[in-house]
């Protein structure tokens, strides 16, 4: 058996290069271009998967979001549950945010008539802390930060101040612009009625982030009458896949009750939605090996019709039928290893790298394909195994056959 492959590899080694090089190096543009279509679509699906996970966690959430217990509505000693939760070596920096909610007025011709009304929630920040842990100064799209001492001064998301390109949103502030005066009405037994000037509008590409009127902490302290309370607090970790250990340590503090959860219990709809890609993936990564593989058959078939009469004088002269047969499965292998191997390169060091240097603009995120380890483990094992069935199929059917019949 052994010396029928080393045969048959040296039959195919010697039709290739004695072969026409621009067929040579059509098929093999031929197969690089399937799997590359098969690892693209896999790594568009995976680069939207995370960007949508990166939104959240860097803009929302965190690594580890802490929150006041069901039934209270703030985080009691915030300031001292900081100090101990920052003395963790995997935890990078942490910010603590107080909610309100309010109904924003936009009276854009000061006249009270049209004027635009918008429910939304509140945050009252650190700026200081905010920026280290959020960084929102670097998704401000006009206007400037907001300092420490600021009052009746506030940041605006871009989907309710209106007029920053499409929104999910069906109501926003219709138009609010930097330097503009907008009013927030906050519920309650007694209404409290503020205004703010817009010093700043932001755009994370995170909706629910896009959709707040952001003031310090100190303000909102002023409105709501707290002093050392907070509506959550956003833990940033070294590394995102240390949530779990910081979960557990966090448990064990003496500092009040709350409740802790990572990222990953808070994008389980997102994981959900990965999975689904994961599975259509799959799919096309069949369908894209499918094809592989009919390229295979339709190249090595119609390679032995034409040289029927070859194969006829060579099993007339004593070359085994199995030598013969294993020289077309090689020439199929070969084809489809330099396809693999030319369509990784291409997708890894081109397309990626192109990517990279310019993201897509997806409204969730500024995307990048990801080639995910197990979608191209299994569509190289697909994709070989393609093309060993597309080669064995046509040389198992035409070589058996009689040498007569092959030399008509």
């Amino acid at each position: 058996m052994w010396n029928n492959i080393k045969l048959g590899f040296f039959l195919a080694i010697k039709t290739i290069l004695r072969g026409d090089k621009g067929s040579l190096g059509l098929t093999i543009l031929i197969m690089l271009i399937v799997f590359l279509n098969l690892l693209f679509v896999d790594a568009i699906f995976k680069g939207i998967s995370q960007t949508m996970d990166a939104v959240k966690i860097n803009y929302q959430y965190g690594e580890v979001i802490i929150e006041p217990e069901e039934g209270d509505k703030y985080i009691k000693n915030t300031n001292n549950l900081i100090d101990k939760i920052k003395d963790f070596y995997y935890v990078k920096n942490l910010t603590a945010h107080l909610r309100a909610g309010a109904t924003l007025k936009n009276d854009k011709y000061n006249d009270g008539r049209d004027v635009a009304t918008v429910d939304a929630a509140v945050i009252g920040i650190n700026p200081q802390t905010e920026n280290d842990s959020i960084n929102l100064k670097n998704k401000l799209i006009d206007g400037h930060y907001l300092k420490n001492g600021d009052y009746g001064k506030a940041l605006l998301g871009a989907d309710i101040a209106g007029g920053y390109g499409t929104s999910v949103f069906p109501k926003d502030l219709e138009g609010v612009r930097v330097g503009d005066k907008i009013v927030a009405e906050y519920g309650g037994a007694n209404k409290i009625r503020r205004e703010y000037e817009i010093v700043g509008i932001y755009k994370t590409k995170n909706f629910d982030t896009d959709s707040k009127i952001i003031v310090t902490r100190k303000e909102l302290n002023s409105v709501l009458g707290t002093t050392n309370e907070a509506s959550e607090i956003i833990v940033r970790l070294t590394d995102k896949n240390l949530s779990k250990v910081a979960l557990s340590d966090f448990s064990h503090l003496k500092l009040g009750q709350y409740d802790l959860a990572d990222w990953e219990e808070k994008l389980k709809f997102g994981q959900t939605i990965s999975k689904s890609f994961d599975m259509i993936g799959m799919m096309l990564r069949v369908i894209g090996s499918l094809v592989a593989g009919l390229v295979i058959f339709i190249i090595i078939f119609v390679d032995i019709v034409n040289r029927r009469k070859q194969i006829g004088i060579l099993k007339a002269i004593g070359i085994p039928e199995v030598a013969i047969k294993y020289s077309y499965i090689i020439r199929g292998m070969l084809y489809t290893i330099l396809g693999v191997v030319f369509g990784f390169l291409l997708m890894r060091f081109g397309v990626i790298s192109f990517f990279a240097a310019h993201p897509i603009d997806f409204p969730m995120g500024d995307m990048i394909p990801v080639i995910k380890k197990e979608a191209l483990r299994s569509s190289i094992w697909l994709f070989l195994f393609a093309g060993l069935i597309g080669s064995f199929i046509p040389a198992s059917r035409e070589i058996r056959k009689k040498i007569l019949e092959l030399m008509r």
